[in-house]
């Protein structure tokens, strides 16, 4: 073996076969990178993640970040009455929040109106199982949260198209 390694070393066409291994070495790790950049394949090594994995974290991380400033902007919108001071109402915009981190978790989201209308009623019985006042409990209420739930869930799908 050894006298082997020593003929190919002192070859002189051996900075060819050199040149060409290292060569080879490289594109190899090009084409790995690239494939793992597309999501084709993922490369998880103690120092080095590459792959799609990544990309769906940013996605996640992106989508939630902006639910929690959206929802939480949202308490501007709702009356506070003397009763609750307004926690009440915060606690409802985290319990919806927390549904919301659900769906982006499950990963599913999409903005056809089936889905939409599920999603709005979803939020709806959610709100309403607190023991929310009678002026929440009206047909202009409903169709504000209607609102809010269908924009929410349309940036949500327009984040992922954008970070992906």
């Amino acid at each position: 073996m050894w006298e082997t390694i020593g003929k190919v070393l002192t070859d002189p066409h051996s900075w060819f076969n050199l040149m060409f291994v290292a060569v080879v070495i490289v594109v190899v790790f090009l084409i790995l990178a690239h494939l793992s950049k597309r999501g084709y394949i993922r490369i998880s090594t103690k120092s080095v993640q590459l792959g799609d994995d990544v990309k769906e974290r940013d996605i996640i991380r992106q989508q939630v970040e902006w639910a929690h400033i959206f929802i939480a902007g949202l308490r501007i919108y709702i009356p506070e009455t003397p009763e609750n001071h307004g926690y009440f109402t915060k606690y409802i915009l985290e319990v919806v929040y927390s549904e919301v981190v659900d769906w982006i978790t499950f990963n599913h989201i999409k903005v056809d109106s089936d889905y939409v209308a599920i999603k709005q009623a979803k939020i709806k019985s959610l709100v309403y199982s607190f023991d929310v006042s009678s002026e929440y409990k009206t047909q202009k209420f409903e169709k504000q949260i209607d609102t809010w739930v269908d924009e929410l869930i349309r940036k949500l799908v327009l984040i992922r198209e954008v970070y992906k």
